[in-house]
């Protein structure tokens, strides 16, 4: 008998042996394909942008840091601008056709390339993501961190949501819109900003852009929060109802201009005052003093949304795709390690293109502490800061990008089809159980 048990116990150690000798070789056979960085290699790196990214990139490696860290990489970039950008990506990675080394993607993607798959686990060894980016602010970790631990990019910069608004034109109104308790005493305050400029008997000046603007706002920016602790979706109800619930509110308050994003009219809404305030993430600073409204240089201001809400409104992520060659991967991911984590990048790029960093060691540099002139010398990106460390973490599942559509509709529904937003949660959820089961 005790001969039977020796043999039991032997057979199954030997058993466990295997299977962590497996695993192990599995392990190594994933650092073994990717031959490592080499210093004094010459690489060529090609990168795929959008936007202002290349601009930013571009004054990084224009920096002594960077020549001295890199003397051996030569970079090239294909850029183009959002939409064609993400379009192009979409495509090729559904076909599994040729990409750049490294591709950027905004935030609201990270979702659908989860589901569609096709982008280098960032977590694995050799890259070690999710300790190289121990200093990222952790709710941008988490929006690339998939429910089974899978981490499909590393945050770039990210954007913090913030309430954008007209100095002259809230004090002319007598009000406030500081720190708000409430988004129901921001449309109170909105009714007072909402006017008739031009005495036509119609409004010619509005609260906010648009009401489905605020949307996202209540369920973090819409980035993950989708599905419950035991994957139920849209839970806890009262979260999603009450988001309806406020677009609703402030359709039916009159004080939304209804203006298209992007469009003329909403552009230029910023510059002549039809529009007063707008909730955006930290980024959307950058593009009032650039181009949007540069008539108006020392009359913005900005404080922290009602209630004290938290979101992300964009932000950027960098990639490798699957299908890069893999004596390509080790030094791809060193440039990413450099964008991402170090503070001559983050400040770089900030100082470029005004995209605020990821990277939380650099939040109390010298430069995040100083005066802004065209917001009447407001010290803003210590309030960008002070959000994004209080913005609540959560994970992408590969059902994201499908409900995220599907609760866009739902807001349509409330906004144009009048429906009620108890009615318009109810089809949404049956959608989405539809979808996932």
């Amino acid at each position: 008998m005790i001969k039977s048990k020796i043999i039991i116990i032997f057979t199954c150690l030997l058993l466990v042996m295997t299977i962590t000798g497996c695993s192990k070789e599995k392990e190594d056979s994933t650092q073994a394909q990717i031959p490592a960085y080499d210093s004094e290699k010459s690489y060529t790196l090609s990168i795929g942008c959008y936007g202002d990214l290349e601009k930013a990139y571009q004054a990084v490696m224009a920096t002594d840091d960077f020549k001295t860290t890199f003397p051996n990489l030569t970079i090239e970039f294909q850029t183009a601008d959002f939409g064609g950008h993400h379009s192009r990506l979409t495509t090729v990675l559904a076909a599994g056709e040729a990409t750049n080394d490294i591709e950027a993607l905004e935030v609201g993607y990270i979702a659908k390339f989860v589901e569609g798959g096709g982008l280098t686990d960032l977590a694995q060894p050799p890259f070690n993501g999710l300790v190289e980016g121990k200093d990222i602010v952790s709710f941008a970790m988490s929006n690339a961190t998939t429910e089974k631990g899978s981490l499909v990019a590393l945050p770039v910069d990210i954007a913090p949501a913030v309430l954008f608004y007209r100095k002259s034109i809230v004090d002319a109104a007598g009000v406030s819109v500081e720190n708000l308790a409430s988004w129901a005493d921001y449309i109170e305050v909105g009714k007072k900003l909402t006017a008739d400029r031009d005495g036509d008997g119609v409004n010619d000046q509005f609260a906010i852009p648009n009401a489905n603007d605020v949307a996202m706002t209540p369920l973090n920016g819409g980035k993950g929060g989708w599905f419950n602790a035991d994957g139920k979706a849209l839970e806890p109800k009262a979260k999603f109802i009450s988001a309806l619930t406020l677009v609703k509110d402030i359709r039916e308050a009159g004080i939304d201009g209804d203006l298209g994003a992007w469009s003329g009219p909403w552009t230029q809404s910023f510059n002549d005052g039809t529009v007063v305030t707008t909730v955006n993430g930290a980024w959307f600073g950058g593009a009032l003093k650039t181009w949007m409204a540069l008539d108006t240089a020392g009359d913005w201001r900005v404080t922290k949304l009602p209630g004290n809400t938290l979101a992300a409104l964009g932000g950027t992520y960098l990639s490798i795709p699957e299908n890069v060659p893999d004596d390509k991967k080790a030094v791809a991911w060193e440039l990413i390690k450099y964008l991402c984590t170090n503070s001559n990048a983050q400040i770089t790029t900030f100082e470029t293109i005004d995209a605020y960093p990821a990277l939380t060691t650099v939040f109390n540099d010298p430069v995040m502490n100083e005066p802004v002139d065209f917001f009447g010398g407001q010290k803003i990106r210590q309030i960008y800061a002070e959000v994004a460390s209080e913005i609540p973490s959560a994970s992408v599942s590969e059902y994201d990008a499908a409900v995220l559509s599907v609760f866009g509709n739902a807001v349509t529904d409330v906004l144009v089809n009048d429906v009620s937003a108890e009615d318009s949660y109810k089809n949404a959820l049956n959608s989405i159980t539809a979808l996932i089961d």
